[in-house]
């Protein structure tokens, strides 16, 4: 009965996994993916922090209290560009997010670490046990009063973790298939029938234990075995070797998966700079203006009743500054705008990272004479090269 129940222990008892082997485990699973993901939010928040917030009251740009909030310090705790990072951060990882003012009587915005809701179906969603760090405010916001941003239906982090799930096995797989097709083979031999007294064994385990122990260890730079007599050693390892590309091809997979997702291109996420202006554009269009457009959106509807919006009151993110040009291309760029009536020379400097000129002619707007009505051609300031205008 013993032999029996031992038996039966050893093929029906738990396995336990140590702590340690366990978090590797997990490591691996977790790694690549976090660091994909990762990436991609960097890439998006840092993009985003060089957008430029506009606020128009009455159809013009003003640089007034909301424009300071939204392009310098939101709150005395951020500064304009750390917001935008944890804005990005959780729309992506939480999908949402709820942006408040805790002051009826002060303009400071703060993003909510988390909060309760109340949905109703035909009036404004009350949102109760708002956090802020370690706050939690004493008071109730209708939706009205908040500004709550929704990036999908479904969470794209969740749905990229599912993809994640088996490709994680599957690196854990090739990477042990990889350790083991590269391990060291050796085929020892000798007189194995042997005596049984304790000193031959000891000879024997010493030399199978600690012997071959530092023998094999990959980190010794060189090492020595002694070998007893009647024993041969012969290595066996050359006939399994591998290379790491199915564990780079994976990983790679990884990456690819991760840049779909978050419409981000490929070769940008992996840091390859080839084609580098394709992919920049290709990456505002898909993936940096629309979630502009989405916060930009989501404030208008917020902070504007509709008359308003419509009387020209509103807010505007402008991405245009997000891409770097070269000086060269950037000024005949320029050069052109300002001759057809784009924007006025300061508009322009600003563009350059210069300082807005005092004179007031750096506020027209100009445009050259073969941009004239066919009407009105050659038939005033035949004197003059440009026709400008006070801009409005």
């Amino acid at each position: 009965m013993g032999i029996f129940q031992k038996a039966v222990g050893y093929f029906t008892k738990k396995a336990t996994v140590s702590l340690e082997e366990y978090f590797c485990k997990l490591q691996v699973d977790f790694v690549y993916r976090k660091f994909a993901i990762e990436t991609c939010i960097d890439l998006i928040a840092n993009a985003m922090s060089k957008a430029e917030f506009k606020s128009y009251e009455d159809g013009k740009n003003k640089k007034n209290d909301l424009y300071y909030r939204l392009n310098v310090a939101p709150n005395k705790k951020n500064n304009a560009t750390e917001f935008r990072k944890k804005l990005i951060r959780r729309l992506i990882f939480y999908n949402e997010v709820l942006i408040v003012s805790p002051s009826n009587n002060s303009s400071e915005i703060f993003i909510a670490d988390s909060w309760d809701v109340t949905e109703y179906a035909l009036k404004d969603d009350v949102f109760s046990q708002v956090q802020i760090n370690n706050i939690v405010l004493d008071r109730e916001f209708l939706e009205s009063d908040v500004i709550y941003i929704k990036y999908a239906d479904q969470q794209i982090r969740q749905l990229v973790d599912a993809y994640y799930q088996a490709y994680g096995k599957l690196i854990s797989s090739a990477m042990n298939v990889y350790k083991r097709s590269n391990a060291r083979r050796y085929v020892l031999k000798g007189n194995l029938f042997r005596s049984q007294d304790n000193t031959t064994q000891d000879q024997i385990n010493k030399m199978m234990t600690s012997q071959f122990k530092a023998f094999m260890e990959a980190d010794n730079a060189g090492a020595v075995f002694q070998l007893q007599n009647e024993y041969t050693l012969e290595d066996f390892s050359g006939n399994f070797q591998s290379n790491s590309r199915d564990i780079k091809n994976l990983i790679d997979d990884i990456f690819e998966m991760t840049a779909a997702a978050f419409h981000v291109p490929k070769n940008l996420l992996k840091g390859d700079m080839s084609g580098l202006s394709d992919q920049v554009d290709a990456f505002l269009m898909f993936e940096i203006i629309p979630i502009a457009e989405l916060i930009q959106d989501a404030f208008n509807a917020s902070l504007y009743e509709a008359e308003e919006y419509l009387s020209g009151n509103f807010v505007r993110v402008d991405t245009t500054m997000i891409k770097i040009t070269s000086f060269k291309d950037l000024v005949d760029a320029i050069d052109v705008g300002i001759r057809n009536g784009v924007f006025t020379i300061n508009e322009g400097r600003e563009r350059v990272g210069n300082d807005r000129s005092d004179k007031a002619m750096a506020d027209e707007i100009f445009i050259t004479k073969n941009n004239q009505q066919v009407s009105k051609g050659g038939e005033a300031n035949d004197d003059n090269e440009n026709i400008s205008s006070s801009k409005e």
